[in-house]
């Protein structure tokens, strides 16, 4: 049912602003200019009669998504860093918030700290909220390469909401048998698709590559795009290997400059500030919610979670996908594509457009922000198709947190203050983990080489009792991994040997 803007209650929150910046060249800039500089430009997307000066008096939060570098070691650079983010931003567009919040890590925070501040802002708890973040690990990664010291270091007095780091994703198991990088996490997951599918390792290989030719043709023609040009299937799988199934081309790539803005309110605090409803973006379907562990997934190819929030944002919005013509699937890894792809029986073979972006790989992977990208062009592509839909899923983790999002320049009359959009995952089916296996078969594997020409392995197991557990192959047993590259042992029995320590080590019969 159709339903005019006038006819709304003025709580109804909307998107009215979008920024994003792109610096391709190494320079000196920090990852907080370039959120402040995408945040400028979410204000004049605006367009309100006003001035951008009276937009950023109006803004009560900032919320900043959590900076790569503020995560861990294999980010953590030594150019400084702010104390307080979202004060950085408001320091530079001249805003004076109530509050400050600085976001939970995953890919998944864009989208999910959009279904928390709707559902505020309807209940009249926030005003004015200025979403942004951005990631500058190109310009830190050339400053460390070339012995040059930068100085990014901000330091402010002003009250913060640092959610931390957020709910660990991973088993204890996980994490000590080597499981300690989300390209691990996701070779196991694709290579579960792989094998489901009854594809040879080359035959999913050159699907994938095919796949995401799509995408990198995509990003060749966004001047947000991190990397120009576009890259041909032939040269994603020609690109240096990364495990037995991904090429460096096929992963998302973070080394970056880039920054996204999104400015949310009310329709009343819009028409007060003179934003002109042709800049409104509505929310129609709204969800989130959070997935098993990797090893405890039933089927390790495959997110259940990752459906039943699509299909809830569906529902809520009273649409199926045959309505969606705009849509941005959260392409971090193929596997994270196709797995929402499939669910919602939309091709993957490349026909379709499954990227509003690029993608990871192509456009950029600015950290936890990407999806703030994806929405932004959610926001200014269906502006310009007055009876378009646009869908944005997100993912955090190892297909672990997801959220997802439709929008559409269609008046909404969904009450957020009242509207559920958290699935709980208490109802998912999980396998129990085996702490001490003493044998068992391998139901997924991934084999990485390493720079002296060994290689390692790391399985998922399953024991004849049904019971799950993560092994992996000794320090030196470089044979047992050159023989599963040789021929595919998903199936296969595995011999295990258990240590006091959580390691568990494997050799094939």
């Amino acid at each position: 049912m159709s339903v005019s803007a006038g006819a709304l209650l003025d709580s109804t929150p909307i998107l009215v602003g979008a920024g994003q910046v792109v610096e391709r060249e190494a320079n000196d800039i920090s990852p907080m200019a370039l959120a402040s500089q995408a945040a400028v430009n979410a204000i004049k997307d605006c367009e309100a009669t006003g001035g951008a000066a009276v937009i950023a008096k109006a803004i009560d939060t900032i919320c900043v998504t959590k900076l790569f570098s503020d995560m861990g070691r294999l980010w953590a650079g030594k150019c400084g860093r702010s104390d307080n983010p979202p004060e950085s931003i408001a320091t530079c567009i001249g805003a004076s918030p109530d509050h400050r919040i600085y976001t939970e890590t995953g890919g998944n925070q864009p989208q999910s700290r959009l279904i928390e501040f709707a559902r505020a802002i309807a209940r009249g708890e926030r005003s004015v909220v200025l979403m942004a973040g951005a990631e500058a690990i190109k310009n830190q990664r050339h400053a460390e390469r070339n012995k040059r010291e930068l100085d990014w270091s901000e330091h402010f007095d002003k009250t913060l909401d640092d959610r931390g780091f957020g709910k660990v994703s991973a088993t204890s198991q996980e994490i000590k048998n080597g499981l300690n990088n989300v390209v691990y996490y996701y070779s196991l997951i694709e290579q579960a698709q792989r094998h489901t599918a009854g594809l040879s390792v080359e035959e999913h290989r050159y699907a994938m590559a095919r796949l995401l030719e799509s995408f990198s043709a995509v990003a060749a023609d966004n001047p947000y795009a991190q990397f120009a040009g576009s890259q041909r299937a032939e040269e994603i799988l020609a690109a240096p290997a990364m495990t037995h199934l991904y090429s460096k081309r096929m992963i998302a790539q973070d080394g970056v400059n880039q920054g996204a803005a999104l400015l949310m309110c009310s329709i009343g605090k819009a028409r007060q500030l003179g934003i002109p409803e042709a800049r409104w973006i509505y929310l129609h379907g709204l969800a989130e919610g959070s997935e098993l562990e990797v090893t405890r997934r039933p089927n390790l190819g495959v997110s259940p979670m990752a459906g039943m929030v699509v299909d809830k944002a569906l529902a809520t919005a009273g649409i199926t996908i045959a309505d969606i013509d705009l849509i941005d699937i959260y392409s971090c890894f193929p596997c994270a594509v196709t797995s929402v792809a499939a669910h919602l029986g939309l091709p993957i073979d490349g026909s379709r457009q499954l990227t509003l972006t690029g993608g990871l790989p192509y456009f950029g992977g600015p950290g936890n922000n990407y999806s703030m990208h994806a929405l932004a062009e959610a926001v200014w592509q269906a502006r310009g198709k007055a009876d378009s839909f646009a869908m944005v899923t997100a993912n955090g983790g190892m297909l672990s947190k997801h959220a997802s999002g439709i929008y559409s320049r269609k008046p909404s009359s969904i009450d957020w203050a009242n509207t559920e959009t958290l699935i709980s995952s208490d109802e998912l089916p999980a396998c129990k983990v085996c702490a001490d296996p003493q044998s068992g078969f391998i139901i997924s594997y991934t084999v990485h080489h390493d720079r002296e020409g060994g290689a390692h392995a790391i399985i998922v197991g399953q024991t004849i009792n049904g019971e799950r557990f993560v092994s992996r192959t000794a320090k030196d047993d470089n044979e047992t991994a050159f023989a599963m590259l040789a021929q595919d042992p998903t199936g296969k029995k595995v011999k295990v040997t258990a240590s006091d320590d959580e390691r568990i080590y494997f050799q094939l019969g």
